[in-house]
């Protein structure tokens, strides 16, 4: 990992920047700012070695892609339980049987229990206590 001081004013601190690969540039980690005085060797260096701004964008349980909008967001279910885009109630007929059977499963469980369900849980045999006397 490469260590720099940032070079912007009033920052200054050691750290170890991150390489944004949209824009190219090195970001300080503590200010945020474009530090200006890397070469372009230390770029692919740094991009090499995986040391690069990765998307912070939280996924959520079975996020589909909609054709339609080009928006990727967990669907919902329709009228007749089809699984739609929940961005523009695009009807989703493109998935694999079986992957729209387990979002439908997760959607019908998540309607009757919403506090409790995780993606973990869906189509899970029920945990039996024994007691051993």
């Amino acid at each position: 990992m490469f260590r720099i001081y940032c070079d912007n004013k009033g920052c200054g601190k050691d750290m170890e920047p991150l390489l944004n690969i949209n824009t190219n540039d090195v970001e300080c980690t503590e200010c945020g700012r474009t530090i200006k005085s890397i070469t372009s060797f230390t770029k692919s260096q740094m991009k090499s070695i995986g040391q690069i701004k990765r998307d912070e964008k939280a996924k959520q349980a079975f996020s589909v892609q909609c054709r339609s909008c080009m928006k990727e967001s967990a669907p919902k279910l329709g009228d007749k339980n089809e699984i739609r885009c929940s961005v523009c109630n695009h009807h989703l007929d493109y998935l694999s049987a079986p992957y729209a059977h387990a979002v439908r499963e997760f959607l019908l469980t998540r309607q009757k229990n919403p506090a409790t369900v995780s993606v973990a849980s869906v189509n899970v045999a029920p945990k039996v206590n024994s007691t051993v006397k």
